[in-house]
């Protein structure tokens, strides 16, 4: 079968919704909404307007952000559904970042002592629903104890994690290490996605990999050494593989002395650019993120056009769909903080 003919449905799909997509002037419009129930109003009529009829009154930021989430599921399970059995793979990775969030709040609650309703309140189940986890999630949030959470999540891709993990809870209390554990299987599952792909997709799909699989590495040395975490800690934390970061740079920086030494190292590598001195490490750190975050954006931005029949289309879609439910959430937060629309638009991804 042709790669058009593979693509034709998505490409349907991917039309209708790129013509749902905001404009600038519409971002910067809903920048004046006067209060949450103004935004909501001018949303109306928008792709978000089943999700937003379902937020219970008063509306908060939180239950509209909400709303746009439940909105971005359900635009990347329609992507994926529609899209090549070869490709769908890889997208779903998408939809699993959601599930590792999932499991990550589950951890969260299940440590505070929250009750189940409270524990649910905080996932999305729409995710479960589409990767037939429910039940497991379920019972997940029944759990009283970290041992009977991992117990509950045993027979999961996150076993593994989560059973290292729980060993350090147990020692100090916190729940850190289980978090980036949960994180390293899910770049160990985007590297092992990426590599599954036809040798064909994986070029339209490579930049998007790298970006997310390398910054996730860079800034998580950065942060470890900022908070002078051992050499130890940090090898367990990193991803086994990187793109553009090879294993020896990768060692050069988890032995290094501290943050500026690591710095030093990225700033003769191949991601050097996203990088430039700040006042502190944070600020390093957090411009950094935003730099990647613009690349990632101004990339399937471009590719939009010239990738048709491949899996660029849909990630490029994907992208720029998961930008605009940003940009809405932080806006919602903005608005109910009553900041200036000025002041609101420069925090936008435009």
């Amino acid at each position: 079968m042709t790669q058009p003919t593979l693509y034709s449905n998505v490409l349907v799909k991917i039309g209708a919704e790129r013509g749902r997509l905001f404009s600038e002037a519409k971002l910067k419009a809903l920048t004046e909404s006067k209060n949450l129930s103004e935004l909501a109003a001018q949303l109306r009529d928008t792709s978000y307007q089943e999700q937003l009829a379902k937020a219970s009154l008063p509306l908060t930021s939180r239950k509209i952000e909400r709303a746009f989430n439940e909105n971005l599921i359900s635009t990347y399970v329609k992507i994926i559904r529609n899209s090549p059995k070869n490709a769908s793979k890889y997208l779903r990775l998408y939809v699993l970042r959601f599930e590792v969030e999932n499991i990550k709040a589950l951890i969260k609650t299940t440590n505070a002592k929250l009750s189940i309703d409270q524990k649910l309140s905080k996932i999305y189940l729409s995710v479960e629903d589409y990767l037939k986890n429910r039940p497991v999630i379920e019972e997940t949030a029944k759990a009283l104890t970290m041992q009977q959470l991992v117990k509950a999540l045993r027979k999961t891709d996150y076993a593994s994690a989560l059973s290292s993990g729980l060993e350090s809870y147990e020692e100090d209390g916190s729940t850190t290490c289980l978090d980036v554990l949960i994180d390293k299987t899910f770049y160990e599952k985007l590297h092992e996605s990426y590599e599954s792909l036809p040798e064909k997709e994986k070029t339209h799909a490579q930049f998007y990999a790298s970006i997310e699989n390398d910054s996730f590495t860079l800034l998580t040395l950065l942060r470890g050494k900022n908070l002078n975490y051992d050499s130890n800690w940090l090898r367990l934390a990193l991803p086994p593989n990187n793109f553009y970061l090879d294993a020896e740079t990768v060692e050069a920086m988890v032995t290094a002395a501290d943050f500026e030494s690591v710095l030093r190292i990225i700033l003769e590598s191949h991601y050097a650019g996203f990088f430039a001195k700040a006042i502190s490490p944070e600020e390093i750190v957090a411009n950094a993120e935003k730099a990647f975050k613009k690349a990632i954006l101004q990339h399937a931005k471009v590719s939009k056009i010239p990738e048709s029949f491949n899996i660029g289309a849909a990630l490029s879609l994907m992208i720029e769909k998961e930008t605009e439910v940003h940009n809405l959430t932080a806006l919602g937060s903005a608005v109910e903080a009553e900041i200036k629309p000025e002041d609101i638009q420069r925090q936008l991804s435009l």
